[in-house]
């Protein structure tokens, strides 16, 4: 069988060209990003990125110009869009569903032109790695090296405000998410297993929200969320929440999901990718991304959103659970179990 490694003949660079740069790498798909991406690029140069190889998907909110500016950044655009189909004759040998679209075909196919032989994270912009103080990804990849190991997991996990009032103009963080006050359900979500993706031990924030908050869903059952702790599943009740974040990438790999790729990562870490999903910048993304498309299962996750919005809006409703606890930083994410291998 011929080796499975597609090219994206469909981009075209329109920053500075930044190919032959070394260094570790982190690529991304975007769109109407602005809130998020000083705090972005700054967060993840000081783990240690050399390079950003940023593929914007038409933004009309300036995120476009912004990242042309940086000198760090390879700006990409394309003449597709992030949920078109793609033809059967583009797909991989296998893939985990239907719902085969151009950004899990981007997946591998920029890794595939950037990053052959070379390591590269990929993660969206609201989606921050959390490392122990002091350490950094190069050191990380060094580690994996010695081990002879692909790569390494991440683990999402949900952060959130107090309350839905944290979410309107003029509070705390309302114009940059440093400036605000996070919290994340404080228990183990994740555990590591050998070949494969990590097992879900959680339900996540969000199943927590939609079942307690929007009218007619109904709580979690017992029996569900012990077997979810006990025994483990390969997704939880709102979805998959882990991904190949970190990888020494190598060409005939490709992504069967966003969340799984076609060879074995490392069983022995686990890096907490914190998840910036509960923001001031949540109306405007939920408001385009109905309106636009494109994203999975008839956009379902962002039809959820808005009805959990309006429910909190007029509930008055606060965000917090049994289990929140506020985020100080990599200690608070190692006391629940949600990071591993990493000190």
């Amino acid at each position: 069988m011929a080796l499975y490694a597609p090219e994206p003949d469909d981009i075209r660079i329109v920053g500075h060209d930044l190919t032959d740069r070394p260094g570790l790498s982190l690529v991304s798909v975007l769109r109407n990003e602005s809130y998020l991406l000083p705090a972005f690029l700054e967060h993840y140069r000081a783990l240690g990125v050399d390079r950003f190889v940023l593929l914007d998907d038409r933004s009309d909110d300036g995120s476009a110009t912004f990242l042309a500016e940086q000198p760090d950044v390879m700006l990409l655009q394309s003449s597709r869009r992030y949920g078109d189909s793609v033809p059967e004759s583009e797909r991989p040998p296998t893939v985990r569903s239907n719902d085969y679209r151009q950004i899990h075909l981007w997946r591998s196919a920029l890794a595939n032109r950037f990053c052959d032989g070379r390591w590269m994270m990929q993660c969206d912009i609201d989606e921050f790695a959390c490392l122990p103080p002091g350490r950094r990804l190069p050191d990380l990849c060094a580690l994996l090296d010695q081990r002879g190991e692909a790569g390494a997991w991440g683990g999402m996990i949900d952060l959130y405000p107090a309350h839905v009032s944290d979410l309107a103009p003029g509070a705390p963080g309302a114009d940059d998410p440093r400036g605000a006050t996070w919290y994340f359900d404080g228990t183990r979500h994740f555990s590591l297993r050998d070949g494969g993706p990590p097992r879900h031990r959680y339900e996540g924030a969000r199943s927590r929200l939609n079942r307690s908050l929007i009218d007619g869903q109904e709580p979690l059952s017992l029996r569900a969320r012990l077997k979810l702790k006990w025994l483990g599943a390969r997704k939880s009740p709102s979805g998959r929440f882990v991904k190949p974040l970190l990888q020494k990438w190598q060409r005939g790999t490709w992504y069967l999901s966003s969340h799984e790729i076609s060879r074995p990562l490392s069983a022995h870490i686990l890096i907490p990718l914190l998840h910036y999903r509960y923001t001031p910048a949540l109306y405007a993304k939920v408001a385009w991304a109905i309106t636009d498309g494109g994203y999975s299962k008839g956009n379902s996750d962002y039809h959820t959103i808005d009805k959990l919005l309006e429910a909190m809006a007029r509930k008055q409703a606060g965000f917090l659970g049994p289990n929140s606890r506020k985020l100080t930083g990599y200690a608070d994410l190692k006391a629940t179990g949600n990071a591993i291998g990493l000190d």
